[in-house]
């Protein structure tokens, strides 16, 4: 029989696994879904459709405790933040960004943990490592944005809102670190109700700005997008990642963003037709890299 220890490796592997090849296809996926519905509309299809199964699952596998008030107000703001901010405007910034750069902006959250976890949670300061990685990742920000037409961006709005949503996962994933423990809820239903509440918020946000589609007139390739949104990146990825949240260190709940560019970049060019010109390849090394200061710089 395998030790609590061992169980404890095998899982934190296999969760860094179905965490990264989730969310390192996810920006593939959302170009072909965006092809056919809007963003807050698909984010609000995909959350409610993910929160709705995995709820049902928690069900049947036994789970009978009922969130309090106490709960649906923590998963609300939880949903706020890393579903209608992180999500929803992705979704909105990819409409303008590469699939490939939209995965290279979101490399940036180790920085902006180990940044939060200094101005907000008190923890060590930034050291000399650390500021390294966090000037080369903004360098390798700035190179994308001004170099629009190089890198395959066609507005500026995109990056500003794939930022936003970087710093929104954030802030959700301090708040869910800081108040893990007041809840009974599993891993499972907790993220169950936050992608359920977060796509009713998406939804509204959608109705308000006049977003719609005709069913009729969505391709194959949407359907199979907004399918692999739902179970990969909505059910598989926020489940293991709230596990590793849980019973991890943060550096490594988050070292998916190690890979998630490189998959973005890569699926963007194999798949969607993307072009990896020199400014791309460029910014991918600086934004990469930079995230291995930030942990580096934290170990030692």
């Amino acid at each position: 029989m395998l030790t609590a220890s061992r169980k404890k490796l095998f899982m934190t592997i296999s969760c860094l696994v179905l965490v990264y090849l989730s969310w390192g296809s996810c920006y593939i996926s959302v170009k072909f879904a965006l092809e056919s519905f809007p963003p807050f509309l698909l984010c609000g299809m995909r959350m409610t459709l993910a929160g709705g199964i995995l709820y049902l699952a928690t069900w049947l596998y036994g789970e009978r405790t009922r969130p309090t008030l106490a709960d649906c107000r923590q998963c609300f703001i939880l949903a706020f933040f890393m579903v209608l901010i992180s999500s929803g405007f992705l979704c909105k910034g990819q409409e303008s960004v590469p699939s490939g750069v939209a995965g290279m902006f979101a490399g940036m959250v180790p920085i902006w943990m180990v940044l939060g976890a200094w101005l907000f949670l008190h923890e060590a300061r930034p050291r000399k490592l650390q500021c390294i990685g966090l000037a080369g990742g903004t360098f390798g920000i700035l190179l994308l944005s001004l170099n629009q037409g190089v890198s395959g961006l066609t507005s500026w709005w995109g990056p500003v809102f794939l930022l936003l949503g970087t710093l929104g996962w954030v802030t959700g994933s301090f708040y869910s670190k800081v108040h893990a423990g007041e809840t009974k809820l599993s891993v499972m239903r907790v993220s169950a109700l936050l992608m359920f509440i977060g796509g009713l918020q998406s939804l509204l946000t959608a109705a308000v700005l006049g977003e719609r589609t005709v069913l009729s007139a969505v391709t194959p390739e949407s359907w199979i997008a907004l399918a692999a949104l739902v179970l990969f990146s909505g059910i598989v990825a926020y489940t293991s990642y709230f596990w590793l949240l849980m019973n991890t260190r943060t550096e490594v709940a988050v070292s998916f963003e190690y890979v998630n560019p490189v998959i973005g970049v890569f699926l963007g060019w194999l798949i969607g037709g993307e072009q990896i010109g020199m400014v791309v390849f460029t910014a991918c090394v600086c934004i990469v890299g930079s995230v291995f200061f930030v942990v580096a710089g934290h170990r030692d």
